[in-house]
């Protein structure tokens, strides 16, 4: 996988203020992380819109298959 730029970093960053850092599966605030919804190496935007705050635990999941996000 290719290193993400500065941008990607701070959408992710911008994505998880905007959730006030609150998992958007579980409603955990345990380790945020901020997940690219489109990921880049596929044309993600770097931009908050495309960024889903999730705790460790869900973002796994997602991950692994077990966990599905929509975009409206």
């Amino acid at each position: 996988m290719a290193k993400r730029s500065a941008a990607h970093t701070r959408a992710q960053r911008a994505g998880k203020v905007r959730d006030n850092y609150v998992c958007q599966a579980c409603g955990s605030s345990e380790h945020i992380e901020g997940h690219h919804i489109l990921d880049h190496q596929y044309s993600g935007a770097a931009d908050a819109d495309n960024i889903i705050s999730l705790c460790h635990d869900c973002h796994k999941e997602l991950h692994r298959g077990k966990l599905d996000i929509i975009k409206f």
